[in-house]
């Protein structure tokens, strides 16, 4: 498996943006870009953690892919990823600063676009708290970074205004919905936030992604929550797939390990490469391979 390139280290320049979108078409069917909205039904769920395993696997198999943090409080995939970028999408605001502005190579294949507080200089005066409409606007904006994509993948977190205000919407996006928990409390989580966002976006795709459990574990977290999406919403949800918990992986990010270098070969990125690369050729999983 060619995956996981070390990032640049440091604050990439803008020039090294502008040669990512220069180049062909992004890999767009049924009205847009392959594109995956990573969201949580409640905190610790893994979307940060997962959103980077997805993006990197698919950006080391060479696809060109737009990953997108679309917190405006912290912004974690950039310390996640190694890398230190000139603005986050929040610089989007009044007129500040351009798509291309907000867009970090982290490698050949891959581009971020960090959250955060707004980071340009001069954006102090812009203090107040993002409201659904400038996010709403912001998201638009970044999306025409996508047009030279194979793969967008944004990490919503655990909040539902970053998954409503990030959905474009076309053709070719879906709802991964992240359920690291086999107890109720986490099963009701997955199924409210599906519940939720399907209730604004009646047609839009959902998966259901099963973090930290494998196998018959996995399978039985995505029934539960299906069940309910069935006899409740009229809903057929898709399993997309099942990662491992990954203890090896979670001790040497804590240890200060460079992402790429963490993940490599690790059970965890595995699964997720198995995963993203199922949603680019457009194939379900079984339930058994969960």
């Amino acid at each position: 498996m060619s995956m996981l390139m070390s990032p640049p280290r440091g604050t990439a320049p803008l020039s090294q943006a502008d040669g990512v979108f220069g180049g062909r078409a992004g890999a767009a069917h049924a009205g847009g870009v392959t594109t995956l909205l990573v969201a949580s039904g409640r905190g610790g769920a893994g979307s940060t953690l997962l959103s980077a395993l997805l993006a990197v696997s698919a950006a080391g198999e060479g696809k060109r892919v737009l990953l997108i943090d679309a917190d405006d409080f912290v912004g974690p995939l950039a310390l996640t990823l190694g890398v230190t970028p000139r603005a986050s999408w929040t610089d989007l605001r009044g007129g500040r600063a351009t798509p291309l502005d907000v867009a970090t190579p982290v490698s050949a294949t891959l581009t971020l676009v960090a959250g955060g507080a707004a980071r340009l200089s001069d954006a102090g005066a812009i203090s107040a708290p993002v409201n659904a409409a400038e996010r709403k606007a912001c998201m638009r904006r970044v999306s025409t970074l996508a047009e030279s994509m194979d793969l967008v993948v944004v990490d919503c977190g655990a909040r539902l205004d970053a998954v409503l205000g990030a959905i474009t919407p076309h053709g070719a996006e879906r709802l991964v919905a992240i359920s690291a928990g086999s107890d109720p409390v986490g099963l009701a989580a997955t199924y409210a936030l599906c519940k939720a966002v399907v209730q604004k976006h009646s047609a839009l795709p959902v998966d259901v992604l099963v973090n930290r459990h494998e196998g018959s574990d996995a399978a039985r977290c995505y029934d539960a929550i299906d069940a309910g999406a069935r006899q409740f919403l009229g809903l057929t949800l898709r399993l997309a797939g099942a990662i491992p918990a990954d203890p090896t992986l979670d001790a040497a990010l804590r240890a200060g390990m460079p992402f790429p270098d963490a993940a490599a070969g690790s059970p965890a990125a595995v699964a997720a490469h198995d995963v993203v690369m199922r949603v680019l050729a457009g194939r379900t999983p079984s339930r058994s391979g969960a």
